[in-house]
C-alpha cells in the first residue's frame, strides 16, 4: 500500500451545528477514532487528525491511542496499532494546518464534506483528479453533530457532493460517510 503524503484526514468536533442550527462543539465517539484510523490507514491517507477543543477529551483520545500503541492492545491487537499509527491529536484546525505544512512544506487545501448538495459542490472524480497531480496537500474535513458551521465551510477550498442513496434517507454515521469518501478518492479503480 503506497501511504499518500498529500492526503490527510481530519475528524473535527468544534464549530459544528446541532439539529436546531446552534454553533456546539460536539464530544469524541471513541468507536469514531478506532475506524477512521482503520479507514485512514487502508486508504493510504498521510494522517488522521481528531481535532478538539477540550484538553480532558484529548487527553481521552490520548488514553485510546497509548493502549493500543504501547498497553496491552499493542501486543493484543497489533493491526488497531498499525491503524492508530496514523492518528494525531490536536486542539483545532489551524494546528492540524501547522502539522501538515511541517510535513510537506505547504498548507493543505481543504475539501469539506457534507450531507447537503449545493450549487459549489465538487464531483468524487473530479476530486480524485486533484489529489493524484499531487501539486499540493489536501485536508479531508468530517464534521460531526448534524454537520460543520457555516464559518468553517467557508474555509474550504473545496465542497466535495454528499453521499446519496437511491431514498430520500440522508444521515450516515461519520465512520461511514469517511470510508465511502475514501473508497471515492483513494480506492482502487
Amino acid at each position: 500500500m503506497t501511504i499518500s503524503p498529500n492526503l490527510f484526514v481530519a475528524l473535527l468536533h468544534d464549530q459544528m451545528v446541532d439539529k436546531t442550527g446552534k454553533m456546539v462543539t460536539t464530544s469524541v465517539t471513541l468507536i469514531d477514532v478506532h475506524d477512521i484510523s482503520r479507514s485512514s490507514r487502508t486508504f493510504g491517507a498521510g494522517g488522521l487528525f481528531v481535532v478538539h477543543p477540550s484538553q480532558t477529551i484529548r487527553a481521552l483520545v490520548r488514553t485510546i491511542k497509548t493502549h493500543w500503541d504501547s498497553g496491552f492492545g499493542a501486543t493484543y491487537n497489533p493491526n488497531r496499532t498499525d491503524a492508530l499509527g496514523v492518528l494525531s491529536i490536536v486542539t483545532d484546525l489551524d494546528e492540524a494546518l501547522l502539522h501538515i505544512e511541517r510535513r510537506t512544506g505547504q498548507l493543505p487545501k481543504l475539501i469539506a464534506t457534507s450531507a447537503r448538495d449545493g450549487d459549489d459542490r465538487i464531483s468524487y472524480d473530479t476530486m480524485r483528479t486533484e489529489i493524484a497531480k499531487r501539486e499540493s496537500p489536501f485536508l479531508l474535513m468530517f464534521g460531526t453533530g448534524w454537520g460543520m458551521s457555516d464559518e468553517l465551510m467557508a474555509r474550504a477550498n473545496y465542497v466535495l457532493k454528499p453521499i446519496n442513496g437511491p431514498t430520500e434517507y440522508n444521515h450516515l454515521s461519520v465512520r461511514a460517510a469517511c470510508a465511502i469518501t475514501l473508497d471515492r478518492l483513494m480506492g482502487e479503480r
